[in-house]
């Protein structure tokens, strides 16, 4: 694995945060040219994905939180946050886990997932809930073989992919 540190996400590095965020959206998820550093947004990605304009707000405030890996220069390379399922009492949510597509199957996620899970059991959380796109594969094969296991699937009519939900115990 190259040289990371996985921490608390900082104000400094959100426009490369969203930047990450906003990849799979355009198609390059496997695209191995993307640069190193990624260019900085302007802006918060949209939508969906609003939450990363501000973690702190949407994630640590909620009784979550968000981290980043970053290598010995500072550059953003994977991102990933938490924040607890309300109907679920010890039941957290994985979100934005994001690897830089020219580092990925280096271990940047593995570490990520990691700490959140472990942070999520600081906090008193006893299991992880996510989700993930079936045209997704390589995401799926990696929750699985970090111990999640699929508990259902949800499809939708205006849906290109299909949501397979995945539970592991802390």
């Amino acid at each position: 694995m190259p040289m990371v540190t996985v921490r608390a996400v900082r104000p400094g590095d959100l426009p490369q945060v969203w930047t990450l965020t906003i990849l799979p959206n355009i198609g390059e998820t496997a695209d191995r040219a993307v640069p190193l550093p990624l260019p900085a947004a302007p802006a918060p990605p949209p939508g969906d994905f609003a939450d990363v304009g501000d973690p702190q707000a949407r994630f640590v405030a909620r009784g979550g939180c968000f981290l980043v890996a970053v290598t010995g220069d500072g550059h953003v390379v994977g991102t990933g946050g938490f924040r607890p399922v309300a109907d679920h009492p010890g039941r957290l949510e994985v979100l934005r886990v994001r690897v830089h597509p020219a580092l990925r199957r280096q271990g940047i996620g593995r570490a990520l997932l990691g700490a959140l899970e472990a942070r999520g059991r600081d906090l008193g959380f006893h299991e992880a809930w996510l989700d993930t796109a079936t045209n997704q594969p390589e995401a799926m094969a990696f929750y699985r073989s970090l111990g999640y296991r699929e508990v259902g699937r949800t499809s939708h009519p205006d849906w290109h992919w299909t949501l397979a939900y995945h539970l592991k115990p802390l």
